[in-house]
């Protein structure tokens, strides 16, 4: 039996502590859920390089080893969607920063809503923050990017009926 993306890295990670408790600073990421972790490594990874990662980047290697490789191209194109067709600069921290900022927390919240079918959220959100022919690309690259990460076993979706994600 194959075990999922967030099965390896949680047993990876028993071994020195648990990845949940997290340093107890507000606003760390190390107390996130690991497959929150991903999508914000993946935003500033992203941020690093600006470009559709070649093979053998380190944007490249994380998503093959997460088992998402094949949305690779979807997340670009959700990014840089973002990046062009936001109203404002969005805050994206450096890849090594502890600090989650408010964009961030928002980019991951939209995922989890992209994951969680809820669309209308989801679109609405990405309205306000962005030129509507921006937000439409957006949110079909990011449906697509996170459907994926919830069949490699990284779910972001909060269960049914739980009324905020953990981020804000």
């Amino acid at each position: 039996m194959e075990s999922t993306a967030e099965q390896r890295v949680n047993a990876l990670e028993s071994k020195s502590g648990d990845p949940r408790t997290g340093c107890g600073r507000p606003g760390c990421a190390c107390g996130l859920p690991i497959s929150e972790r991903f999508v914000l490594w993946a935003l500033r990874q992203w941020q690093q390089d600006r470009a559709l990662p070649a093979e053998g980047s380190v944007l490249h290697q994380g998503f093959k080893t997460a088992g998402v490789l094949a949305v690779l191209p979807d997340f670009a194109i959700a990014m840089d969607a973002l990046l062009f067709g936001t109203r404002r600069a969005m805050e994206i921290h450096r890849p090594d920063c502890s600090c989650v900022s408010r964009d961030e927390a928002i980019l991951v919240a939209l995922c989890g809503l992209a994951q969680g079918d809820f669309d209308g959220p989801l679109m609405a959100s990405l309205d306000i923050m962005m030129a509507p022919t921006a937000s439409r690309v957006a949110a079909v690259r990011l449906k697509a990017f996170a459907v994926a990460l919830a069949s490699a076993g990284l779910r972001l979706a909060p269960p049914a009926g739980d009324a905020a994600g953990r981020l804000n």
